[in-house]
């Protein structure tokens, strides 16, 4: 029993280093792409809007990033992208999917791309879902505050996020409803070094409209990123009821869990993101120490050869790789 105890003991310290290590790099490859320099428009095949489609974009790699985002009534829709290659999906019941690849490693980092709805043979088209009907607070939004919202946008994609913020604040001002802008001025202030302001921003909006999916996850990342896993757990539980399917959202919770010593919980999200194809390969790692800390070794071994099947080097591989070695050298004892 002394044996099995050592295994966690052994790799508690390296697990924290990998562990929160990956929090921090998703908090910085994800903490600025809220601008719009990824635009999309989707119609029907009579070529009319779509409107209220649900779009799913990615990237692949080691930094990962994922998005969703809704067509407005005219079928369009915009969001921050890295400058990576993204893709892209829309699933909808009787239409044929539609799958996308766009290459946006190239500064300026834009991409426009228009797609086309075709109902499948056979099937009569259902209504494009309208669950992101305007509600009476976004149709409220006086026009001054939507100029000042798009120049601030603007800016924000042109990477101007210190100019953005004058411009969001104007919107704020002549709308204090404007859960959007402070969703935005949020991203403005962390990427310029605003911590405080921006977790006060970020609070603002979901206190103005709490199923705001992007602004949950980003006041997790932030209070992940300053060591506060405690806090970090409600918005990110939040994030996953808004968005239930995304597989990073199941991801953060795992490892915010395993922070607050909820291994069942953490092992849980983990095999969810895993098997809505979660393309990080460290929720391999985290589901192995979650699986770890419940004393079953030999299945959190399985997991991080699942990395390493996926990551054979660098850094984190080479820690994981010693991880497994302890692993068999204790259990052999």
């Amino acid at each position: 029993m002394n044996a099995r105890r050592t295994i966690f003991e052994d790799v508690i310290e390296i697990f924290f280093v990998v562990l929160f290590s990956s929090i921090l790099v998703s908090a910085q490859n994800n903490s600025g792409t809220d601008g719009s320099n990824f635009r999309g428009l989707v119609r029907l095949a009579d070529n009319s809007p779509a409107p209220f489609v649900k779009v799913e974009l990615w990237t692949d790699g080691e930094s990962t990033w994922r998005t969703y985002v809704d067509t407005d009534r005219m079928g369009r829709f915009q969001t921050g992208a890295p400058c990576m290659i993204i893709q892209y999906k829309i699933e909808i019941p009787n239409y044929r999917p539609i799958w996308g690849r766009v290459d946006m490693s190239i500064n300026p980092c834009r991409a426009s791309e228009s797609m086309t709805l075709i109902p499948l043979p056979g099937k009569q088209p259902a209504e494009v879902p309208a669950s992101g009907s305007v509600s009476a607070r976004i149709a409220a939004i006086p026009p001054e505050a939507k100029r000042e919202f798009d120049a601030g946008r603007k800016a924000i994609n042109e990477n101007d996020f210190a100019g953005s913020i004058p411009h969001l604040q104007k919107a704020i001002n002549a709308y204090p409803k404007y859960a959007e802008a402070y969703q935005l001025l949020g991203v403005a202030q962390l990427q310029t070094d605003q911590g405080p302001q921006a977790e006060a921003s970020l609070l603002k909006a979901i206190d103005i409209e709490d199923g705001m999916p992007r602004a949950q996850y980003l006041l997790g990342v932030l209070y992940a990123k300053t060591g506060r896993p405690g806090l970090a757990e409600k918005p990110f539980s939040r994030f996953v009821e808004l968005d239930p399917q995304n597989p990073n959202a199941h991801f953060e919770l795992a490892k915010v869990s395993y922070a607050l010593n909820k291994y069942s919980d953490a092992e849980t999200h983990a095999h969810k993101s895993i098997e809505l194809k979660e393309t990080d390969p460290g929720v391999h790692v985290v589901l192995g120490y979650a699986l770890l800390r419940q004393k079953r070794a030999l299945d959190a071994k399985e997991e991080f050869q699942l990395f390493l099947s996926r990551v054979p080097q660098g850094p984190m591989a080479s820690d994981v790789r010693d991880v497994v070695a302890q692993i068999d050298q204790r259990l052999n004892k």
